[in-house]
């Protein structure tokens, strides 16, 4: 085995540690080993939670221990140290692979080692770690690498020298070719069509489901109405009807039809509401407004009751929380990111009702979630079934968020903290191409990785575009600074999003595994391989083993929010 070790002087365990997309802060959170999908039990709510994630690579919660992963668990093949007490900052970076097999990224502390090829004591299989009982192939090459040693005074300072530095090695970035955006979304228009319409609303996944919000109810059919004619402009009106018919007495929307909850059945939270849903929800419906002539009433009545609701949270919480009672409007949950989108939604409340109020609960939460969560090196909780890991979809958020409040207040502060989420948000995007193995579908369809978007520590994939935005909050960034790498982040992740998807001349097939996450690791059971319809985009852009290395560069086939991401994409271009 070839390894180069790097020593940093001054590491006492409380130093700030990255494994970009992999592990933040070192992962040094209270742990709740949990199967899929994990969910807090009724007894473990708490407004003031302390930071809890699943059982992932990671750091003890005193910082000592290791983490071992490989390149493959990285947006970019690299660690990085950042130490507050001594004001200095490390970065290690390396290649993916060497002949065929991935290099090896382990930190404990004051030590980043870098083995070829990737050596792991502890492995982590969806969703626990494991003892790692995989055969070790001793191999010898001389392993590439740059080290960075800066002076860094601050976490902005940290993460802009990673933005700046996250292409040194000359790994392989270019881009897909793709169809131009009026067949993406011809192709798109006629899938929504005719499997996402139910007769009554837009579905999120082809199987008549109705979820508000994250994974695309009411944020797909805002994309249909722009880019459509009329009748996607009518099934979008009637999907807003929809979702303001499943809008509780507090002012929040239901998780999902039939006023279920997004407890994921655990005993006791069966009034549980997700608050990122309603946060989408409320921002996409002003959205929709902006395209129609006349607002109905009860949309009007909706959006402001919600609106209200947020002011209300704020002013007796001070935060947003995570899960909420549905029926009394109660933070059960709290102290997470997952509210993250909520004061841009506020901000389009402003501009719509003209109340100052929404305004001042915008910019205040904005800045508190960014100065708790970000500014300490994570943002958590966006998706809703990973407890509170750090993840990419609430950073997206924030970043969204920041930008609306400098669009509107030209506050000098605002534009600083869109910076800072920018380069944050740049550590959850892959930045070059992974090489797949030749037995795998991605290498037979030359699938491109630079751009896709890992989605949370717990969950290792990459994935095609942000859960469930469009960017355009970077591109907006480039227009206002002229800085080219905010237009080059941007285009990164808008331009490739459409080679994941299905087409009747390039159909993608799926993998031949089993999709329950017990069964991964057994050879001797195979599904059959399905051709996925066309206009589907599976979310999975597996670069990890997390799911076994069969799954390495393979999808499921299924219909997911990756679609709608490409429809806002489509709605909302700026190149």
């Amino acid at each position: 085995m070839s390894k180069v070790e790097i020593f940093i002087e001054g590491c006492d365990t409380t130093e700030y540690v990255l494994f970009p997309a992999c592990a933040y802060n070192g992962n040094k959170f209270n742990v709740l080993k949990r199967d899929y999908p994990p969910m807090f039990k009724a007894e473990e709510a708490d407004v003031n939670i302390e930071t809890t994630i699943t059982d992932v690579p990671r750091l003890n919660k005193d910082g000592s221990g290791k983490i071992q992963v490989t390149t493959g668990d990285v947006s970019v093949p690299c660690v990085c140290v950042f130490n507050k007490k001594t004001n200095k900052a490390t970065y290690v970076y390396t290649v993916q692979e060497i002949d065929g097999e991935n290099i090896g990224l382990a930190y404990e502390t004051g030590k980043i080692t870098l083995t070829y090829p990737a050596y792991r004591e502890e492995i982590y299989r969806w969703p626990f770690m494991r003892k790692n009982t995989e055969e070790y192939v001793d191999l010898d090459a001389e392993i590439p690498y740059k080290v960075i040693e800066t002076d860094c005074a601050s976490m902005e300072e940290f993460y802009e020298t990673y933005f700046k530095n996250r292409r040194i090695m000359g790994l392989d970035d270019t881009r897909p070719v793709v169809l131009s955006d009026e067949e993406q979304f011809e192709i798109q228009r006629n899938k929504f069509n005719s499997k996402n319409w139910t007769g009554k609303y837009y579905d999120v996944n082809a199987l008549g489901t109705w979820a508000p919000g994250w994974i695309g109810g009411g944020m797909s059919s805002f994309a249909l109405m722009k880019l459509g004619g009329e009748l996607e402009k009518e099934r979008a009106i009637k999907t807003l009807e929809h979702m303001y018919e499943n809008q509780a007495p507090c002012g929040l929307f239901y998780g999902f039809n039939d006023k279920k909850s997004d407890g994921h059945g655990e005993p006791g939270t069966e009034k549980w509401a997700f608050i990122r849903k309603s946060g989408d929800a409320l921002y996409f419906s002003f959205k929709h407004f902006e395209l129609m002539d006349e607002i109905p009433e009860a949309f009007i009545k909706g959006s402001k009751k919600l609106a209200d609701y947020f002011v209300w949270l704020w002013e007796k919480y001070g935060q947003f929380g995570q899960f909420i009672d549905c029926d009394t409007g109660e933070i059960v949950v709290g102290n997470s990111t997952a509210g993250a989108i909520i004061p841009a939604a506020l901000v389009k409340a402003y501009e719509f009702f003209g109340d100052e109020k929404y305004l001042s609960v915008a910019k205040e939460s904005a800045e508190f979630m960014c100065k708790r969560d970000a500014l300490c090196g994570y943002t958590t909780g966006g998706p809703g079934e990973i407890l509170q890991g750090p993840d990419s979809e609430s950073a997206a958020a924030l970043l969204e968020s920041m930008t609306m409040l400098y669009e509107v207040t030209k506050e000098e502060k605002f534009l600083s903290y869109s910076i800072y989420m920018a380069h944050f948000v740049s550590s959850w995007v892959v930045g070059y191409n992974y090489k797949f193995t030749k037995e795998s579908e991605f290498y037979r369809l030359d699938m491109k990785t630079v751009g896709s978007v890992f989605a949370n520590v717990q969950n290792k994939h990459s994935a095609p575009g942000f859960c469930t935005l469009s960017g355009v909050s970077l591109y907006k960034l480039y227009k206002w600074t002229n800085n080219e790498l905010y237009k080059e982040l941007y285009e990164d992740i808008t331009l490739t999003v459409s080679q994941y998807m299905s087409t009747e001349k390039r159909p993608i097939m799926s993998w031949d595994v089993p999709l329950n996450a017990s069964l991964l690791n057994d050879d001797s059971i195979r599904v059959e391989r399905e051709k996925l319809p066309e206009g589907y985009i599976c979310e999975r852009v597996n670069m990890s083993d997390w799911e076994s290395k069969r799954c390495i560069g393979g999808v499921f086939n299924a219909s997911c929010w990756c679609e709608t991401t490409n429809l806002l994409i489509l709605a909302e271009k700026e190149i």
